[in-house]
């Protein structure tokens, strides 16, 4: 079972992300994050995190966050490629 937090979390970065790309990017960064330290204070409450039914170890868990940062990483450059490529001025039409 998913934890309903994360569920509603991750429902609310795709609609940021609708109407902001960057946003969105940055939303899975806090979004990643908050998981992360999630996660960290059920292992330190002596509980353990499940991924689809499967325990996860801490080390595990830890690796599947920084893949998931990679993940968040690679939106972000997307966003960003694309805000540059939209405000670059060979983009902009020039009126004589």
């Amino acid at each position: 079972m998913f934890n309903p937090v994360i569920i509603v979390a991750l429902v609310l970065q795709s609609f940021v992300s609708r109407a902001s790309r960057m946003a969105g990017a940055i939303a899975g960064y806090a979004i990643t994050t908050g998981i992360m330290l999630w996660g960290f204070s059920v292992y330190g409450d002596g509980s353990q995190v499940t991924f689809f039914d499967v325990p996860l170890s801490p080390a595990a868990f830890f690796v599947l966050c920084i893949v998931w940062y990679g993940f968040d990483t690679k939106t972000f450059l997307r966003a960003k490629k694309a805000s540059e490529l939209s405000a670059s001025p060979s983009s902009a039409r020039v009126e004589c």
